[in-house]
């Protein structure tokens, strides 16, 4: 069946227009992510800062509610109470490497891995941050450091 002039400047255009949309959405999300990167990056020197000062309780009730759920308040300041105690205060922290997940109406995960340097040793940490509403929370905290085990 010969499709007619009218039919394929329709579909042309429904082609188009769905271009131009993906188009959008495609750079909302790249901008997105960019915002959410930026964010978690942000809440990191946060985490560090109150690291240092031992403000572990100011850093679990900021925390998200599955964080809460994983670990008690407790527990997560005898960790990172360890954490300092052994390996210092922050001196350098570099980003090595991330990701970004993207969950239909949960928000974002944004994952950062830090190569970080403290005064007494050194350790791989890893940030696993949750973007909602344009604010982050720590989703998950992780640090491998062989000072860490051997103190």
């Amino acid at each position: 069946m010969p499709i007619h002039t009218w039919e394929a400047r329709f579909s042309l255009r429904w082609m188009l227009a769905l271009a131009v949309l993906t188009g959008c959405a495609a750079l909302s999300s790249c901008r997105s992510s960019e915002q959410s990167l930026n964010l978690a990056k942000q809440s990191v020197v946060q985490f560090h800062a109150q690291l240092d000062a031992e403000m572990y309780p100011a850093i679990y009730a900021a925390a998200d509610e599955k964080f809460h759920q994983a670990t008690s308040q407790e527990d997560m300041t005898k960790f990172l109470s360890a954490v300092h105690r052994k390996l210092g205060t922050v001196q350098d922290a570099q980003l090595t490497n991330t990701g970004v997940a993207w969950f239909a109406g949960q928000g974002a995960t944004v994952t950062l891995i830090y190569s970080t340097k403290f005064s007494e040793g050194s350790g791989t940490e890893r940030f696993v941050w949750h973007i909602k509403d344009n604010a982050a929370t720590l989703y998950n905290y992780n640090i491998q450091s062989n000072e860490l085990v051997t103190k």
